[in-house]
């Protein structure tokens, strides 16, 4: 693809009114060819494939809200000032959570909009695909939720995550049990595995079941689940059967719905806890959905600090957690905050880049260094980018659901000083109102 600056028609000689209506012909073609240039254009179009239908529309619109809050507050305190004020405007593609219709979209996006750049796309078998097309077209992408270890591990050049990959993500379900082991003096030996079984699922379950084994934990169950089921009862009395200290499930909001309305009515003791990794319990529409009785003492990792407004000063989170309200009835979450976070780290490459040239955006992007400021709105200390893509600052927070509210655990540096863990849980008998 050509590079988004313009390109400058031949210089013209003075030798007769058919050699000059020849070049200013084939001027004209290639202006009309070119992208507009980028030195300082009234609006810089950002391009976002996210699933705003089908299943994960739920996580999508809630991302979306969080790439809007952040373009009106940066248009607001005035544009892209490295480029003359620039405007940002977000083109969104609806994915379905379908990988060729995300891959599609992401062509489009590129190709017929014109966009300086990329994020999306939550699901990683809809972001794994989709990025090859846009390393194919040499546009620069900042990955947006999806956790696929391999998206960041095929030497691209124009493909960034903020977030975790999947395997920081057990690595922090394991930490976390040690370290509330240590608080407590009480370790547990034995983990169950319940999963959903696509790409996400079945990486996170290799994952927990290789740090496990490097901790000394015995993995007693190992479930994978097709999707969109009804009734999780044969999972369950596999679990019952297995008698876990622990059990890790990984599954989207539907399915997680179902999973623990049965988990209650079952009154399944898991004696050190359910440790669920983001997915269906990183959704506030989950949470709506469930009686909370059947969430006390969940542990979620995901990423975003669940209280982070409680934490933070940064006036620019403040507001967007206000605003996430006014749009969405709730707070910031971890999709929206993922969203804000995305489009504050593309401002700060365009500020840097000084252009919106895919390029020299490309270039500001691998060179990101971020220590302060809403790019760090999940709960990051820094965002930096390893020769892969992949910020090797990025962590999760493990939240445990304590008197009907979320309360981060781990890591122990984003605790509020109120917070107490409940290592173990109660057994469902000795729980309030159960």
């Amino acid at each position: 693809m050509p590079s988004d600056g313009l390109r400058r028609p031949p210089s013209c000689s003075r030798r007769g009114l058919l050699a000059l209506a020849a070049v200013l012909f084939s001027a004209g073609t290639a202006l009309a060819q070119a992208p507009a240039a980028t030195s300082a254009p009234a609006t810089i179009s950002i391009g976002c494939v996210l699933p705003l239908s089908g299943g994960s529309a739920s996580v999508g619109n809630q991302i979306k809200a969080g790439t809007q809050i952040a373009v009106d507050q940066i248009n607001r305190e005035g544009g892209i000032k490295s480029m003359g004020g620039a405007k940002l405007a977000v083109l969104f593609g609806d994915s379905q959570s379908k990988a060729d219709i995300g891959v599609t979209e992401t062509e489009r996006l590129i190709t017929r909009e014109n966009v300086a750049a990329l994020c999306g796309a939550f699901n990683s078998a809809v972001t794994f695909p989709a990025t090859e097309v846009a390393e194919r077209y040499k546009t620069p992408w900042v990955v947006l939720g999806a956790v696929k270890d391999e998206i960041t591990e095929r030497n691209f050049k124009y493909v960034f995550r903020i977030n975790n990959k999947a395997n920081y993500d057990a690595r922090e379900q394991v930490d976390a049990i040690d370290l509330l082991a240590q608080e407590s003096g009480k370790k547990p030996k034995t983990i169950a595995l319940i999963y959903e079984g696509s790409d996400w699922g079945r990486s996170h379950a290799a994952n927990i079941k290789k740090f496990a084994a490097e901790c000394g934990y015995a993995v007693v169950l190992d479930e994978a689940a097709p999707p969109n089921q009804v009734d999780f009862s044969n999972q369950l009395l596999k679990v019952r059967a297995s008698r876990p200290d622990v059990l890790i499930v990984a599954f989207y909001t539907p399915d997680h719905l179902i999973l623990s309305r049965q988990l209650m009515d079952q009154r399944l003791d898991i004696p050190f806890g359910v440790h669920s990794v983001g997915g269906g319990t990183e959704d506030p529409a989950f949470y709506k959905a469930i009686a909370p009785r059947a969430v006390d003492y969940y542990f979620v990792q995901e990423d975003f600090q669940i209280d982070i407004v409680e934490a933070t000063k940064d006036p620019a989170i403040l507001d967007a957690d206000k605003r996430s309200k006014e749009m969405l009835g709730y707070g910031l979450t971890a999709y929206s905050a993922q969203g804000l976070a995305t489009i504050y780290v593309i401002r700060d490459a365009l500020e840097r880049a000084g252009s919106a040239d895919r390029e020299k955006l490309r270039d500001a992007l691998a060179a990101t260094d971020i220590a302060a400021g809403p790019a760090l709105a999940a709960g990051y200390q820094r965002i930096k980018f390893d020769a892969q893509g992949q910020n090797t600052f990025a962590h999760g927070v493990i939240s445990e659901n304590l008197g009907g509210k979320r309360r981060t655990v781990w890591p122990k540096d984003n605790r509020l000083p109120d917070t107490k863990p409940v290592w173990p849980v109660p057994e469902w008998s000795k729980r309030p109102n159960s």
